[in-house]
C-alpha cells in the first residue's frame, strides 16, 4: 500500500514538472522577453525534474525493496516455510522491520521443531506402550489405533479408522463398554474375557472420556492392557495352594488318625502297634519327601538360583543312576539298559542337578513299568548338543494328559503315584533344571506302550543362552 501511494506521489511530481518544463519550453519565450531569465527557469525546472527522479529512485531502493523483502517473508512464513529470512542492511525503521520479522520467524521455527519433537515422542510412546489403544471422537468414528491393538486383534488401519466403533469392533463386551462413558461421561475399568483367534485371553480394559475445555465433549480413549499371564499365574497359585493343602492332607490325617488309634489302646496290642507305627513311618516318609520336594523347586524357581557348572562324562552318571536304582528294578524283574556309541560324552553342566533329573525320570519308569518290562535309556551326541532318552514299556499317558504332566502335583494315575510314594512334583523339578541349563525337555507316549522323555543338553553350557 505505502509503496503504491509513494510511486503515485512522485508520479504526479514529475508529471508536473515535465508539463511546466514543456510550458516554458513552447511559450516562455514569449511571456518572458528576457532570455537569461527564460534559460534559468528552464534549467531549474529541469534540474528539480532530475533530483526528484533521483530522489525517487533512492526513496525506492531503500523503501519499496525493504517492503517487497518483507512482504515475501511474511507470505512464506504463513505457508508454512519458517526457515525464511529477510536482509538486514541498515537498523533504521525498515531494518528494524526486517529484524523483527526475522526474530519472529526464528521464534516459530524453534516452536515448530518442539510441538514435533514433541508430537514424535507422543507417537512413538503410544505405538510402543505395550497396551493397545483405540481413539474414537465424540460422533463415534474411530480416529487413533496403535499398533498393539492392531496386533493384538488382528485389525488393519484402513478397517477401522473414519469408520463408526460399532460398525467394526466385533466383540460385544468391548461396544457396551463404549456406551456406558458415552451415557455416563465416566472412567470404566473391567476385566474382560476375549476371543481371539482360536484362544480366549483376559483383559483389564481402561476407558476414559476426553473433554476439553469449557466441558466440550471430545471422545472416548480405551487401554486394552492383556493380564493372561497374570491371570494364568493367579490360577497356577490357588490350585498351588489347594494341591498342596491336598497332598499334605493325607499323610497328617493317616498320622494323626494311626496316632490316636494307639492312644486309645491299640498299643497293648503288639501287632497292631507295629503295623500302625510302620504306616505312620511310612506316612512321614512321604510327608517328608513332599516337603522336600517343594522346598526343591522353590529353590530351583528363585532369580538368584545358580548353576555350578563343571566338565564330565555324562555316561558316568546315568551309570551311577542305574546303579542307584538296580534293586527298584530288580524288585519288579525290569531289565535297565543303556545304549550310546562310546564311553565318553562329556558335558558341560551341574553334575549334581542332571543325576537328578535322571533320577527322577529313570525311577518314574521304573515306577510305571508293569513286571518284566524295560527301560532304555539312549545317549546320542553330536559337535553342539547331547541328546538322552529314556524309554520304558510302561502304561503310557493318554495324549491330552502329556501337555499337563510338568505341572505341579499333576498325576496321570493318582492312586498309583502315591502307591510309589511320589508326590507329583518330580516332573515339574526335571523342566526346570533342564531350562535353567538352556535345554529342552519334550515327551511322547501311547497308552498300553509306553513313554519316551527325551532331553537335548547344550555340551557348553552359555549362562545367557
Amino acid at each position: 500500500m505505502i509503496k503504491h501511494q509513494l510511486r503515485l506521489i512522485f508520479a504526479l511530481i514529475i508529471l508536473i514538472l515535465i508539463i511546466l518544463l514543456t510550458y516554458l519550453l513552447l511559450v516562455g519565450e514569449k511571456q518572458f522577453p528576457n532570455k537569461e531569465i527564460w534559460w534559468i527557469l528552464a534549467f531549474s525546472l529541469g534540474a528539480v525534474l532530475i533530483l526528484i527522479i533521483l530522489l525517487a529512485i533512492k526513496i525506492k531502493t531503500k523503501y519499496s525493496k525493504p517492503i517487497d523483502a518483507a512482504t515475501t517473508v511474511t507470505m512464506e512464513l504463513s505457508k508454512g516455510n519458517y526457515r525464511a529470512r529477510t536482509s538486514v542492511e541498515e537498523m533504521d525503521e525498515m531494518g528494524t522491520l526486517n529484524s523483527s520479522i526475522n526474530i519472529l520467524a526464528r521464534n516459530l521455527e524453534e516452536m515448530v521443531k518442539v510441538k514435533e519433537m514433541q508430537q514424535d515422542r507422543l507417537s512413538v510412546l503410544i505405538e510402543n506402550m505395550g497396551a493397545g489403544i483405540i481413539l474414537i471422537d465424540s460422533r463415534g468414528y474411530i480416529n487413533l489405533i496403535n499398533k498393539g491393538y492392531k496386533e493384538i486383534f488382528s485389525v488393519e488401519p484402513q478397517d477401522y479408522l473414519n469408520r463408526l466403533y460399532y460398525e467394526v469392533i466385533e466383540h460385544h463386551d468391548v461396544r457396551s463398554l463404549i456406551e456406558e462413558i458415552f451415557i455416563t461421561e465416566q472412567n470404566v475399568s473391567k476385566q474382560m474375557l476375549l476371543p481371539l483367534a482360536i484362544e480366549r485371553r483376559y483383559f483389564e480394559v481402561y476407558g476414559v472420556p476426553i473433554i476439553g475445555t469449557n466441558n466440550v465433549w471430545k471422545g472416548v480413549l480405551l487401554v486394552f492392557h492383556d493380564i493372561t499371564d497374570i491371570k494364568k499365574l493367579e490360577n497356577t497359585r490357588k490350585d498351588f495352594v489347594a494341591n498342596v493343602s491336598h497332598e499334605l492332607k493325607t499323610p497328617v490325617t493317616s498320622i494323626k488318625g494311626f496316632s490316636e488309634t494307639l492312644l486309645d489302646g491299640a498299643m497293648n496290642d503288639q501287632k497292631a502297634l507295629k503295623e500302625f507305627l510302620n504306616i505312620i513311618l511310612k506316612e512321614s516318609d512321604r510327608l517328608q519327601s513332599l516337603i522336600n520336594d517343594l522346598l526343591e523347586l522353590s529353590k530351583i524357581e528363585k532369580q538368584d538360583f545358580k548353576l555350578n557348572i563343571s566338565q564330565f562324562n555324562i555316561m558316568h552318571i546315568l551309570h551311577d543312576v542305574i546303579t542307584l536304582l538296580a534293586n527298584k528294578a530288580a524288585g519288579k524283574s525290569i531289565t535297565l539298559q543303556i545304549n550310546c556309541a562310546q564311553d565318553d560324552v562329556v558335558l558341560e553342566a551341574d553334575v549334581h542337578r542332571i543325576k537328578q533329573v535322571f533320577i527322577n525320570l529313570i525311577g518314574n519308569a521304573i515306577s510305571y513299568t508293569p513286571k518284566d518290562g524295560n527301560v532304555i535309556v539312549n545317549v546320542q551326541e553330536n559337535d553342539y548338543f547331547v541328546r538322552i532318552s529314556v524309554k520304558d514299556t510302561g502304561i503310557g499317558i493318554e495324549k491330552t494328559e502329556i501337555p499337563r504332566i510338568f505341572e505341579r502335583f499333576y498325576r496321570v494315575d493318582r492312586a498309583r503315584s502315591r502307591e510309589s510314594g511320589g508326590t507329583g512334583l518330580g516332573l515339574a523339578i526335571v523342566k526346570h533344571i533342564v531350562e535353567a541349563h538352556r535345554g529342552r525337555i519334550k515327551a511322547k507316549s501311547e497308552v498300553g506302550k509306553g513313554s519316551e522323555f527325551t532331553i537335548e543338553l547344550n555340551k557348553h553350557f552359555h549362562a545367557n543362552g
